[in-house]
């Protein structure tokens, strides 16, 4: 059971990505999520999702198969519904099947291209509302997922600071040339979203050797807490694209993360490619300086930091964290 006021327990009611939905192929596939290992199939009715271990004698179920009653364990041949009880033990089909023999099971769904668990019996909150992603008027393209050694909420942080871009993205898209933040304003959204605009002088790639040019872009960030955030680029004279970006918790400093682009489709030919190049290096700035950051785990108050109005979003993701966690309104640096 998940314990309320720790980290897995904050977070369990909540619905989290662990894998890919082309990583789910026939076979069963192991996960991880807030410390509780998981195994996933595929069924008839679409995905499932128990605990990794059989009942029997703690094998590895994510090395057995799949049949059309469930995961069955390759060590014995115990075989386990979507609900964790077991409905065949091969060593003895007349016996009754003891009700210990199950294993805890989770509540699980696909969108967007993920798999998503939440390892409470009744979700907090509902997925992210991205239906651009469904209605078929963009295109996608997912990126290598991101197996960092830092906390969820310390990815999303590092999406929505504005000032770190002319620092930590020189040579791929920051402009050193402007470090000067203005101020800027943030909406707060039902369940306890945020979003913010803002006008950025991004540097173009730079074509045939010519030096990259200033486009001012358009940044408009949308945060669906607890761990996800879409940050959709517009640049003055090309088309919007969009990153998606979810930080699924493996435990309090460790995290996995899940990110794509959806782009304009007459793009379709070329863009995937140079998407994934570009921002898999400037993904890899990022990680740079988010694994040296300490404490790893990310903090629950602001005593510990110094902060500018330039911070002012992540300061608000981490109050409406903090409260998420604690139930009440939390005090933080004023952010003007």
């Amino acid at each position: 059971m998940s314990i309320p006021g720790t980290y897995v327990g904050d977070f369990a009611p909540y619905w989290h990505p662990v894998a890919y939905s082309h990583e789910l192929t026939n076979r069963p596939l192991p996960a991880r999520l807030l410390e509780t290992d998981l195994v996933l199939w595929r069924t008839s009715a679409g995905v499932a999702a128990t605990h990794r271990r059989c009942a029997h004698r703690g094998a590895d179920l994510a090395a057995g198969e799949v049949t059309p009653e469930g995961v069955r364990c390759g060590f014995h041949g115990w075989t386990y519904g979507v609900d964790g009880r077991c409905v065949r033990v091969p060593s003895q089909p007349a016996a009754p099947i003891s009700p210990k023999a199950c294993i805890p099971a989770f509540k699980a769904t696909e969108r967007y291209g993920l798999i998503w668990v939440c390892l409470s019996p009744t979700p907090k909150a509902p997925l992210p509302e991205w239906p651009e992603l469904e209605d078929g008027s963009v295109a996608t393209v997912p990126l290598p997922r991101l197996d960092w050694d830092v906390s969820a909420g310390r990815l999303v942080e590092i999406i929505l600071d504005v000032a770190h871009l002319g620092w930590v993205h020189r040579g791929t898209f920051g402009n050193p040339e402007v470090q000067e933040v203005p101020p800027y304003d943030v909406e707060r959204l039902p369940e306890g979203g945020l979003r913010t605009r803002i006008v950025y002088p991004a540097l173009a790639p730079s074509l045939e050797g010519a030096p990259p040019k200033v486009d001012r872009t358009t940044l408009t960030y949308d945060v669906t807490l607890p761990f996800a955030a879409r940050l959709s680029f517009k640049p003055t004279l090309f088309y919007v694209h969009t990153v998606y970006a979810v930080a699924s918790p493996i435990s309090e400093d460790k995290m996995v993360g899940f990110y794509f682009s959806s782009y304009h489709p007459r793009l379709r030919n070329h863009f995937p490619e140079l998407f994934v190049k570009s921002e898999l290096a400037i993904l890899e700035q990022d990680r740079r300086v988010l694994e040296g950051v300490r404490p790893k785990a990310h903090p629950v108050d602001f005593s510990s930091e110094l902060h500018t109005r330039a911070d002012r979003l992540p300061i608000e993701y981490r109050r409406a964290l903090i409260a998420l966690r604690t139930g009440q309104p939390v005090d933080g640096p004023a952010p003007e």
